[in-house]
């Protein structure tokens, strides 16, 4: 009698053992795939800002050289000085990669994660 009374116990807590990490390994893709789509929407925002800054920069760069190709007399000078601006800007990217945007996106991802721990908190 005992017997089977301690079997029937340890049949319901398999059951419910099994539901319980079944759930938590639910709760556990849900909430990576909610970190993964903030970041890829973070990431995508980043890239258009980046492609229209990029662009602007570029308009920029061929108003100069046209300006400077007027004040030379030479659009081959012209166009050089416009090269010469993006080699500059190259460079600095180059140099303060990591002040200018490995930091800034590190502390960015930081900033997302940490904000959805503080939601999970809140529920």
């Amino acid at each position: 009698m005992a017997q089977d009374n301690l079997n029937d116990f340890y049949t319901e807590n398999r059951k419910l053992l099994t539901e319980y990490l079944d759930v938590r390994l639910q709760l556990l893709r849900l909430g990576s795939i909610r970190t993964l789509s903030r970041t890829l929407a973070m990431l995508i925002l980043l890239s258009v800002i980046s492609l229209m800054a990029l662009l602007f920069l570029v308009f920029l760069v061929i108003a100069f050289s046209i300006y400077m190709s007027d004040v030379l007399d030479s659009n081959v000078w012209g166009f050089v000085c416009g090269g010469l601006v993006f080699l500059f800007i190259l460079l600095l990217t180059i140099a303060f990669r990591k002040p200018l945007f490995l930091n800034p996106l590190i502390r960015l991802f930081i900033i997302t994660s940490a904000r959805e721990d503080e939601e999970d908190e809140e529920f």
